[in-house]
């Protein structure tokens, strides 16, 4: 008898360690945003990685916030209850400043400049790394998302801006860019946004066209202003324990694959601005681009932000001379490709 159940505890270890070892891999990958250039790429990501690692990995996609807040998904992500996120970096300036200069104002041409940049392998080098001592793994930028401005008051100029209050990313240098326009900044979930505008707690709001049309806000704000300051670049990132845990061919797929998928998804992006500027029109909404006059009023006022928050930070100044730096040098060739 005693045999019989040494023998039945033996297999019972035996089973367990089998179905441990031919049990999936699943990847929770959220986002704020739903049906945008963003959730289109995650989309294409988890095609291309799934198909390359077979049952390795199933990545499950969570849009919309379903995974919970902003604040709540970096947690989650840090924590390990929540293996891939992507968020514009703006957001992570609690974690490390240096996240935030991404969004230094007049530096980039187009998306592709943003891209080149972002994926340089001096500026990857040190950008891409620092998450690793916040227990986040980046894997992904994507430089995807000219910056538009939606109000619910007609534009007639710059000016319009004073007094206003928007709703944008919660950094010092978009906080200073506003400032420097007029306006304060009143940072805000995404899932709140529409009611933000709608009672008033909000008078505009800043991200890429396409989240405003996914979330419908022509029903609510006319104007569009295409202020294309900046770019809005989301970074990807995963849990660092959870990524380094894996086997060595699905860690090589989740890094070659993000980055050839930022890649296509820049790609898509230069139709996709244009596309979402055609919903915007179609649903009543107005589309406003800045005359030369108020562009170069727009980039005097703003051209020193990145330098001037950064100056009492060394270490986001270094990542932001470095940044300009790569920019300057990407410059050419990105206004070629476009």
């Amino acid at each position: 008898m005693n045999r019989l159940i040494r023998v039945l505890v033996a297999g019972a270890f035996v089973a367990a360690a089998c179905g441990d070892a031919n049990a999936q891999t699943v990847a929770k990958y959220s986002t704020p945003t739903i049906n945008d250039i963003v959730h289109w790429g995650m989309k294409l990501y988890k095609e291309r990685v799934e198909s390359r690692v077979g049952k390795d990995l199933r990545i499950d996609i969570y849009p919309a916030s379903q995974l919970g807040a902003i604040p709540r998904v970096v947690e989650g992500v840090q924590l390990g209850t929540i293996e891939m996120a992507t968020l514009p970096p703006e957001f992570m300036v609690g974690l490390d400043s240096r996240f935030g200069v991404i969004s230094a104002p007049a530096l980039f041409e187009n998306v592709m400049h943003g891209y080149l940049t972002t994926h340089d392998p001096e500026f990857k080098k040190a950008y891409w790394s620092l998450g690793d001592a916040k227990g986040l793994h980046v894997f992904r930028i994507e430089c995807t998302v000219q910056a538009v401005v939606v109000m619910k008051k007609p534009f007639t100029g710059l000016d319009d801006f004073k007094g206003m209050k928007i709703r944008s990313f919660p950094s010092p240098i978009e906080r200073e860019t506003f400032k420097r326009l007029g306006s304060t900044v009143a940072p805000m979930p995404l899932d709140e946004l529409a009611t933000g505008l709608q009672q008033g707690v909000i008078d505009g709001a800043k991200s890429g066209a396409g989240v405003f049309t996914a979330f419908k806000v022509y029903n609510i704000a006319k104007t569009m202003v295409r202020l294309n300051d900046t770019l809005v670049c989301p970074v990807h990132f995963a849990n660092k324990a959870w990524f380094d845990k894996l086997p060595q061919t699905v860690r090589n797929a989740i890094d070659e694959e993000g980055q050839a998928v930022d890649l296509a998804n820049n790609w898509r992006a230069l139709e996709d601005d244009e596309y979402q500027g055609s919903v915007w029109k179609t649903n009543g909404g107005q589309e406003v681009t800045l005359t030369p006059e108020q562009r170069a009023d727009m980039e005097k006022r703003l051209a020193s932000v990145g330098e001037d928050v950064t100056a009492s930070d060394p270490a986001a100044h270094k990542m932001f001379e470095l940044m300009r730096s790569v920019a300057q040098r990407t410059k050419a060739a990105a206004i070629s490709i476009r």
